[in-house]
């Protein structure tokens, strides 16, 4: 009886042993745990050097790329808009808060049928703004709202035109037709393409046009400023470059061939601050300029950081091209293949005048690095979102965002309240 006693805790014994050395130390997972992140921030490099390039920038002020961040921050939830009770919601695609704090969400319904809706700040419904459609006041495909002192501006791109709504009882106050605009007095753009309008808190819109070709050989959009006639105004006239186009696939051999954007070779990213003064940056540098309400150029800021090495593969094929359309549309235009992906994504500019630069962390923008940045440049803080979850608006302390009900899919808005904490 005894042998088989001993027996048995010898086997006990050489059992846990072997747990023992199957299960992995603290330094094991220390070690695990500096792979993953290092795995994770693979994305973003830091620069040993300053471009020269970027060092003859005008007005220029550089940072450190490892600068670590002055704050920490937390997005603490507040409030739910659209998450229970009618009218649902199922996809929201854009959201912004008006002047009475009210919270406008643009929601595309199972039928691909847009609705605008306006809710209290206590989350209950308060109306919808007009309704899809093609008559006064409705709009075909909405394609970015503003929210303006006393007004709400919904851009309908299928109708090519502008609503323009009250923030009172949020009935119709004109109707702007972009097709109709005369751009006058300006003879810069003339046989230009007509691009974006970008509505400004003055009444006035920054309008781009695009040029296909331009002495560089890039495709470029200029910048003018016009007011709601089609005046062109007192601006100085900005020439940013935009991302080539590759010719593409058809759905038949009859169709015509399209021309798609192959954002991995680079584009100008912008953002406008409510006193009308306009950020912008080519998405490879990490180089932020800023120009005043008529255009002039102020200053710059740059952090020496680049995006993770660049891989065709990893951006080919897709359903509109290949590798071999993107290699004969560079050979076109005598470019390269960029050595790094871009560094930036996205760029806000909030109330309180700081920057919002999303620095893309995952593969595919699985993930934001977003860097809050003071006006002069300072790093306030990063905060790491999903790629899914877009910030909308970014108002009196709060930041609007969405999220999905997991067990519906269904989405709807939360209101954040930012709480930066000393480091």
């Amino acid at each position: 009886m005894k042998y088989f006693q001993r027996l048995l805790l010898s086997i006990v014994i050489i059992f846990s042993l072997v747990q023992c050395s199957n299960s992995p130390s603290q330094k094991e997972i220390e070690q695990t745990e500096q792979i993953e992140q290092s795995e994770e921030t693979a994305q973003i490099r830091i620069l040993d050097e300053v471009p020269q390039d970027i060092k003859e920038t005008e007005n220029l002020t550089v940072f450190s790329g490892d600068t670590e961040p002055a704050n920490s921050i937390e997005l603490i939830p507040e409030q739910t808009f659209g998450k229970s009770g009618e009218p649902y919601l199922t996809q929201v695609q854009n959201c912004v808060v008006d002047d009475k704090d009210r919270v406008i969400i643009l929601n595309s319904g199972s039928n691909y049928a847009q609705q605008v809706y306006v809710y209290n700040e206590d989350g209950t419904f308060h109306t919808a703004i007009g309704r899809s459609g093609n008559g006064p006041g409705e709009y075909g495909y909405v394609l970015g709202m503003r929210a303006q002192p006393g007004k709400i501006l919904i851009r309908d791109v299928r109708n090519k035109r502008f609503n323009i709504y009250n923030s009172t009882d949020y009935s119709l106050e004109r109707t702007m037709l972009i097709e109709r605009l005369e751009i006058r007095d300006h003879k810069a753009v003339e046989g230009l393409e007509f691009g974006m309008m970008n509505p400004r808190n003055d009444g006035n819109y920054l309008v781009s046009f695009y040029q296909q070709v331009s002495e560089t050989g890039w495709p470029v959009a200029k910048y003018l400023l016009m007011d709601s006639d089609g005046a062109a105004l007192d601006y100085n006239i900005l020439e940013f470059r935009r991302s080539f186009k590759a010719q593409g696939k058809t759905e038949s051999m009859s169709a015509p061939m399209s021309l798609k954007p192959m954002p991995f070779m680079g584009s100008t990213v912008t953002g406008i601050s409510d006193e009308g003064e306009l950020y912008s940056v080519w998405n490879h540098d990490f180089l932020i300029k800023k120009y005043d309400a008529k255009g002039n150029y102020q200053s710059a800021i740059y952090y020496p950081v680049k995006g993770s090495p660049f891989d065709l593969s990893s951006h080919t094929p897709t359903p509109f091209y290949d590798q071999s359309d993107v290699m004969k549309a560079i050979d076109i235009h005598d470019e390269e293949l960029p050595e790094a992906n871009p560094i930036i994504d996205r760029l806000m500019v909030d109330d309180e005048n700081r920057i919002w630069v999303a620095v893309p962390t995952g593969g595919q923008s699985d993930s934001y690095e977003w860097w809050i940045l003071e006006e002069s440049g300072k790093l306030l803080a990063k905060l790491t979102l999903p790629g899914e979850q877009e910030i909308y608006d970014i108002k009196n302390g709060y930041l609007y965002s969405k999220k999905t009900k997991e067990e519906t899919g269904i989405e709807y808005v939360v209101k954040y309240r930012i709480a930066l904490t000393k480091k």
